[in-house]
């Protein structure tokens, strides 16, 4: 009995472990690698915004100067809003903590096409760690199973009329 007491301690021990540490770990990963993935998005599409201002810029006469640039540009959660801006060869780039840096179009390419190797490295990562904690969390319920098998065949030969 006290043996059968002892083997339900440790499956709750076991699944505690699994679901308050596990399960947990492994939605935080995937939180961390959906970040990851809308970042690399929104470089992507800064990547091709930049190639067309600065196709726009180099291909602008003299005489459009002044001329403003109408767009519509996205708020968040894909409302967008007319707006009308001049043409230069600058923009503002997040570079991270809540810093913007004023960079000219070839210099936020050669931002994006250095950060975007790193977020793919980040990406490749999270997918590994994720991989790692499912396979942990199978081998716990693995060994649930077993123990939980165990109990089983010792509670059948123990009250076997044989």
């Amino acid at each position: 009995m006290a043996k059968n007491a002892a083997i339900q301690r440790k499956v709750r021990e076991y699944e505690t472990f699994l679901n308050d540490r596990l399960r947990a770990d492994l939605q935080r990963a995937w939180s961390e690698r959906d970040r990851v993935f809308s970042e690399i998005a929104e470089y992507e599409r800064l990547r091709v915004t930049l190639n067309t201002l600065d196709e726009l810029y180099k291909g602008r006469k003299e005489t459009d100067v002044d001329e403003p640039l109408n767009t519509q540009i996205d708020l968040g959660c894909s409302f967008f809003v007319q707006a009308e801006c001049t043409v230069n060869n600058r923009i503002f780039i997040s570079i991270g903590f809540g810093l913007f840096c004023e960079l000219t179009y070839d210099e936020g390419k050669a931002y994006i096409d250095k950060k975007l190797p790193y977020l793919h490295e980040q990406e490749v990562e999270l997918s590994k760690k994720i991989a790692h904690i499912k396979a942990n969390i199978k081998l716990v319920l693995e060994a649930l199973k077993e123990i939980q098998t165990i109990e089983d065949k010792k509670s059948e030969t123990s009250f076997s009329p044989f």
